[in-house]
């Protein structure tokens, strides 16, 4: 009987490893601190605020409707090549700390929050951000391509690695997009027209498959893992 019992305990740890496996999914991490995904086939994409909520509302232009339809028409861009997974359809209200938890619930996915700018007028243009290694690559890559449609930049601060609850939370890639700035006048006109909410779609969605397709590939070195606590209601701009 002890000749077996080494193979028992072997047998029942391997069951007590597979079981925590399945139930917290494989290809998640905790701290992102791997290199980024390729060969992902759902996309998480998230429209900022919404209900109660109206985020940034200048010159009549309102952030939540802004981002559920650029968020949809990301969605569009994105079917059928990818599983798309929409945090709100519609004009509802959902707390950031569901929002990264149920992000959290998809395997072998990616996570896009969309969002509009607020701040100096003279200030235009994307900003992208991350916290996690393994999602620095698909933030650049959103940051580049976003860049190349919007016909002016001034005073932004591009490519952005910030802990927030959107971008340290999940347990999968997850970036956060500022796709302008409602305060810029001519940046305001420019997105308050569907033909240019419809090309930064296509701009975000080519970015999310060229990642798919080439994982980290010619987006430079990674940078290092920071391994910090979860980012909570009290955080700066958590």
């Amino acid at each position: 009987m002890l000749l077996f019992r080494p193979l028992f305990m072997t047998l029942v740890a391997l069951g007590l490893v597979s079981c925590q496996m399945s139930s917290t999914g494989i290809g998640r991490s905790t701290y992102g601190d791997r290199a980024g995904p390729k060969g992902f086939n759902t996309v998480v994409i998230d429209a900022g605020h919404g209900g109660k909520d109206s985020g940034a509302h200048v010159r009549g232009l309102m952030e939540k409707t802004l981002a559920l339809d650029i968020s949809k028409r990301l969605r569009s861009e994105l079917q059928p090549g990818f599983k798309v997974i929409m945090m709100r359809s519609d004009d509802r209200f959902i707390e950031l700390d569901h929002r990264a938890y149920h992000a959290s619930q998809y395997g072998n996915a990616v996570l896009v929050s969309i969002h509009l700018n607020y701040g100096r007028r003279s200030t235009s243009g994307p900003e992208t951000f991350y916290w996690r290694k393994d999602s620095y690559a698909l933030a650049k890559r959103v940051q580049l391509q976003l860049s190349a449609v919007i016909p002016n930049e001034s005073g932004n601060a591009g490519l952005v690695r910030r802990r927030l609850r959107l971008t340290r939370n999940p347990t999968i890639p997850c970036i956060l997009v500022e796709c302008g700035y409602l305060t810029n006048a001519r940046e305001a006109a420019r997105l308050s027209t569907s033909a240019y909410r419809e090309r930064l779609a296509e701009a975000i969605a080519r970015a999310i498959r060229d990642q798919s397709y080439r994982g980290d590939a010619g987006m430079g070195p990674l940078p290092r893992p920071i391994y910090a606590p979860p980012s909570r209601a009290g955080d700066a701009r958590g």
